[in-house]
């Protein structure tokens, strides 16, 4: 179903002030103001930018040939507060993540977390805005819930999404595994080199800093802002998330991709660049749900207008 909404260009308010100082400028003659008027109602709809809302808007899309996993740690560590400064490791990774998807526009995207377990939060899509979406309703587990971080969790199904992109056969595959590479469950990480033939392109992305950072969360059961305390000896101190680059490097080496530290999202260029070489772009026609602009319809009668008003004054220069 289509409805007309409206979008002023500048504030109504303004336009009738301006429409009303046009019309106080009288042309002689009847017909010549009847113009004018016409003219004035044209320019004011215009401002008005109307737009029609329809699931069947005609739109140009990029299709890139590459199926791009997404692997995102989302374990309590990740809100450790030393990304870039002062700021949660989460918040990073969410800005990196639109990045990554706004440079590969086109590309079908999954989504793959993990906490105390794996999920796959959205399986391949090129739809770019779910993703985003998807990205930033992530929120690692309450302290009481966390089991801590075992990287392990993920291979499975890792795996598992790029054996399907493999079969499908119609794209590269690009593994982006985001995490601050901390095991925190005393769990070995294991090797994850089974899964590199399958990959062709990503990075591994790192988070965190040596001197690592104190984490806060919001805890919804008692509404309130909670600083992360390490309950291993009384009294609690503060707990303390570091980077462990050891284990980020062991899996850059078995996934064949590159280690990249993230301070901020344009450390990733680099590689995105690399993955970019290997894709062919196409254009498709799609429809989709949105806004359609419809001020042409008025733009074309005043453009007439305006042409037979200057050629009237040159005939009577």
């Amino acid at each position: 179903m289509e409805q007309i909404t409206f979008e002023p260009i500048i504030p109504i308010w303004l336009m009738v002030i301006i429409c009303i100082g046009l019309l106080a400028i009288k042309r002689r003659g009847i017909v010549p103001y009847i113009r004018q008027i016409l003219m004035v109602l044209l320019l004011f709809a215009i401002n008005l930018r109307p737009m029609y809302i329809s699931d069947e808007i005609k739109v140009m899309r990029q299709k890139l040939n590459c199926y791009c996993i997404i692997c995102i740690d989302d374990t309590l560590s990740m809100m450790a507060e030393d990304y870039n400064g002062e700021n949660p490791r989460m918040d990073g990774v969410k800005a990196d993540v639109e990045y990554i998807t706004e440079h590969m526009t086109g590309a079908k995207f999954c989504l793959i977390d993990f906490n105390n377990d794996v999920n796959l939060i959205a399986p391949f899509t090129d739809d770019a805005t779910y993703i985003k979406s998807a990205v930033n309703s992530i929120y690692p587990l309450a302290d009481y819930h966390a089991t801590g971080t075992n990287i392990n969790v993920c291979k499975k199904l890792l795996g598992q999404m790029i054996d399907n992109a493999t079969i499908l056969g119609d794209g590269h595959v690009a593994v982006f595994f985001i995490t601050d590479g901390e095991n925190t469950d005393k769990h070995k990480l294991e090797s994850f080199a089974d899964l590199a033939p399958g990959i062709e392109g990503g990075a591994v992305m790192g988070y965190g800093t040596d001197e690592g950072g104190q984490m806060h969360y919001y805890d919804e059961l008692y509404e309130e802002v909670v600083l992360v305390e390490d309950k291993r000896s009384f009294p609690y101190e503060p707990a303390v998330s570091y980077i462990d680059e050891d284990n980020l490097k062991q899996l850059s080496e078995d996934l064949g991709i590159p280690y990249i530290h993230m301070d901020e999202s344009e450390d990733i260029d680099p590689v995105l660049d690399d993955v970019m070489t290997l894709l062919d772009a196409e254009q498709e026609e799609t429809t989709k749900y949105g806004y359609a602009d419809v001020y042409f319809w008025f733009v074309i009668p005043l453009a007439a207008l305006v042409a037979y008003e200057f050629i009237s004054v040159k005939r009577r220069a």
